[in-house]
C-alpha cells in the first residue's frame, strides 16, 4: 500500500494547521509544518502562508466572538513553537554579507510573532538577523544599536496606539545614523503613519520587507509621492497627546460613567475605553483623524462579553469630547468620528 504524501499547497496546509490550533494540538501543528517541509514545501511559504495566514484567521475568529482570548493566546503560543521548529528543521543558510538587521517590537507591543516571522524570512534572504523580541524600550534599543551597529533596524507593531513609542524608537535609531524600516498594521495600510513618525521606509509584510531591502539595503525606502496628513513634530499635537496620556485613567472613568451610570464597570469595558483613549492619543500625535475613525468603526463590531457595545460608542465619544473641550484638535477628532453624538459606527469587516 502506498502512503499518501502530505499536501504542499498552502490552502490545504493552512486548513489542516488551523484544525490543530483549534484543538490546541501543539505536536500536531508542528507535524503539519514539518511534514510539508519534508514533502518539498518552501519554508518561507510555510511560515507566511500557513502559519501567519492561520494566525490572521485566529484573529478574525476572536473578533467575531467565535474564539476566546485564551484560545487566541494558546494558538499564538503554538505558532511560536512551530516557527522555532521550522527554523531548526530547515535552517536558514549562512548570511551572504548583505548586512545586519535588528528586528524589534515597539515598546508595549507584545505581539512578537510577526516580528519573529520577519526575522526568519530576512535570514533566508541572506541577512544576519538579531531578533530583539517583544516590547523593546527605545533607550535599550539605542544602547544595543550603539554597541552592535546593525545596518538596519526593522520595527514591528500591530496596534496604531503604539505610534508615540514608534517615534521614540525612530529618534533613538536616527541618533546613531541607522535607518529604520517599519512594518505591521500599526503603520497604516499604505505606511503613512510610518512616515509620520519619521521611519525611513515601510513594508506591508515580511515578503515585501525582504524585497525592499534587496532592492536597496541602505534606504531611505519611501516613495516621494507618499503624502502624510500631519507630523508628530507639531508641538501642539504632542502636547494634546501628552494630556491624553496623563488623564487616561480619569477619561476612562468618565466615559464608563456616561455609558453605564448605574453599573459597576467590568474590566472588559474599561479595557475597551482605554483602547479608545489610546487610539485617540495616537491619532492626535500623527494629526490624522482617520486613524481614530478606523478604530471607532471597528470597536463596535467586536464581540466581547461586557465590553463596549455598538450603541454605547456615541455616548462614550460625547463624554470624552466634553471632558477634552480645551484640547481643540482632540475635541475635533472626537466630534468628527463616525458614531459621535449618539450615532452608530459603520460596520467594517
Amino acid at each position: 500500500m502506498t502512503t499518501a504524501s502530505p499536501p504542499t499547497d498552502t490552502a490545504t496546509l493552512r486548513a489542516d494547521y488551523l484544525e490543530r490550533l483549534a484543538a490546541a494540538d501543539e505536536q500536531g501543528a508542528i507535524a503539519v509544518a514539518l511534514s510539508a517541509l519534508d514533502a518539498g514545501a518552501d519554508p518561507e511559504a510555510v511560515l507566511l502562508d500557513v502559519v501567519a495566514g492561520a494566525q490572521r484567521e485566529v484573529g478574525d475568529r476572536w473578533a467575531a466572538g467565535e474564539w476566546t482570548v485564551v484560545q487566541e493566546h494558546v494558538a499564538t503560543h503554538i505558532s511560536e513553537r512551530v516557527v522555532a521548529a521550522v527554523a531548526v528543521h530547515a535552517p536558514a543558510p549562512a548570511p551572504t554579507g548583505v548586512g545586519t538587521v535588528a528586528v524589534a517590537c515597539l515598546d508595549g507591543e507584545w505581539h512578537g510573532l510577526p516580528a519573529r516571522l520577519l526575522a526568519e524570512v530576512l535570514a533566508r534572504h541572506g541577512w544576519a538577523v538579531e531578533f530583539l523580541g517583544a516590547s523593546v524600550p527605545a533607550a535599550q534599543l539605542a544602547t544595543h544599536v550603539h554597541r552592535v551597529g546593525p545596518d538596519v533596524v526593522a520595527i514591528s507593531s500591530s496596534l496604531p496606539s503604539r505610534l508615540p513609542a514608534a517615534r521614540r524608537m525612530v529618534e533613538a535609531c536616527r541618533a546613531t545614523g541607522t535607518p529604520v524600516l517599519a512594518g505591521g498594521p500599526a503603520f497604516g495600510t499604505d505606511g503613512r503613519w510610518a512616515r509620520a513618525v519619521g521611519a525611513d521606509g515601510w513594508a506591508p509584510d515580511a515578503r515585501a520587507a525582504a524585497a525592499v531591502l534587496a532592492a536597496d539595503p541602505d534606504g531611505p525606502w519611501f516613495a516621494d509621492e507618499l503624502v502624510v496628513p500631519g507630523t508628530p513634530g507639531d508641538p501642539s499635537a504632542r502636547e494634546e497627546q501628552a494630556v491624553l496620556h496623563a488623564r487616561r485613567a480619569e477619561l476612562v472613568a468618565l466615559a464608563a460613567a456616561a455609558v453605564r451610570p448605574d453599573d459597576e464597570v467590568p474590566d472588559e469595558l474599561a479595557d475597551d475605553l482605554g483602547h479608545l483613549v489610546d487610539f485617540l492619543a495616537a491619532a492626535v500625535f500623527v494629526d490624522d483623524p482617520t486613524l481614530f475613525d478606523g478604530f471607532v468603526q471597528w470597536v463596535g463590531t467586536v464581540t466581547i462579553p461586557a465590553g463596549l457595545r455598538t450603541n454605547e460608542v456615541g455616548t462614550a465619544l460625547d463624554a470624552l469630547a466634553a471632558a477634552l473641550a480645551d484640547s481643540p484638535r482632540t475635541a475635533r477628532f472626537l466630534r468628527g468620528a463616525d458614531g459621535a453624538h449618539g450615532g452608530l459606527p459603520a460596520t467594517v469587516g
